[in-house]
């Protein structure tokens, strides 16, 4: 195999395209950290909201319930 030989505009040249090349792969990696950030954002809302549903979901029986235990009191009271 024959080593290839460039002259100085040619190196320069290949440098330039790798440059773009670089520059376009930067500009793709912070769209990405950017989705990640913003999904883990999402996430930890979708957590939150999840642990409020569970919360509100235990806590509506237990009022139905108290409020019985109120009505059926405040009915013997009388």
């Amino acid at each position: 195999m024959g080593q290839e030989w460039y002259d100085n505009k040619a190196l320069l040249e290949k440098i330039d395209a790798l440059d773009s090349k670089i520059d376009s792969l930067r500009a793709d990696l912070e769209s990405t950290r950017t989705l990640i950030r913003d999904y883990n954002n999402l996430r930890q809302k979708v957590e939150d909201t999840a642990g409020k549903v569970n919360t509100l979901m235990w806590l509506t029986p237990v009022a139905i319930a108290g409020m019985g235990l109120i009505f059926t009191f405040l009915n013997y009271v009388r």
